[in-house]
């Protein structure tokens, strides 16, 4: 397994929809503050952040962004987990990708959420790490997926490839010399994917292998 080239996911836009769990424990947590919950629009127009600056873009005052924040992270686990899917085809594209590779994830969310939420959905074993955020530790995708990397066993960057829905995705990924792959489906904009210069842009699963094949240099 070590001499397998690595490939990271993101979670949130590109494994799972997830966004109707976001939202409503966003607009749940800002009710428990005594806030009016903002508008699904409003809170499904950026879904990447960290909860404190979605909620805080959301209208909740400096002084209640801490208890916004707990709050939320008690909805989105009891009941994110259940509004939660994998989009389609994803399943099998990580049944296919475990074959020739080493698979993780490097997602913003915490790893205590994201292990239920992966065990939930049935491919929690498909990932030999989980590499997520950590309890007091600032939310940066940059630091996850180095993080990832050293649980891994620092595997050669030009052996890695990052995959992700958004820009933060892709800048990740090359701040260690990752290849990355942006996927369409997911929560960030054609434009924004395409600014961010990622090495591909796949629109389906079934289309990835392929891709992460020709990055690497490997058969398809």
């Amino acid at each position: 397994m070590l001499d397998r080239p690595v490939i990271l996911f993101d979670l949130d836009g590109t494994v799972l929809d997830s966004a109707p769990g976001i939202v409503s424990a966003q607009q749940q947590a800002m009710r428990d503050v005594g806030l009016p919950a903002a508008d699904e629009a409003l809170l499904r127009s950026d879904l990447g952040p960290p909860p404190a600056v979605l909620l805080a873009r959301a209208g909740v005052p400096p002084h209640l962004v801490d208890d916004a924040v707990a709050a939320y992270r008690r909805h989105y686990l009891d009941q994110g987990i259940r509004d939660a899917a994998l989009f389609p085809g994803v399943s099998e594209m990580l049944i296919t990708l475990r074959r020739q590779y080493r698979l993780a994830t490097a997602t913003m969310k915490l790893i205590s959420t994201a292990v239920p939420f992966l065990q939930h959905h049935g491919i929690h074993d498909h990932f030999e790490v989980i590499g997520g955020g950590q309890e007091g530790a600032p939310l940066d995708k940059s630091a996850i997926i180095e993080a990832t990397m050293l649980t891994l066993g620092s595997p050669p960057p030009d052996q890695m490839i990052m995959v992700g829905d958004r820009a933060t995705d892709i800048r990740g990924g090359r701040d260690h010399g990752l290849r990355t792959i942006a996927v369409s489906w997911g929560y960030g904009s054609r434009d924004e994917l395409e600014a961010s210069s990622p090495d591909a842009i796949v629109d389906r699963p079934s289309e990835l292998p392929a891709v992460a094949a020709r990055l690497l240099g490997r058969p398809a």
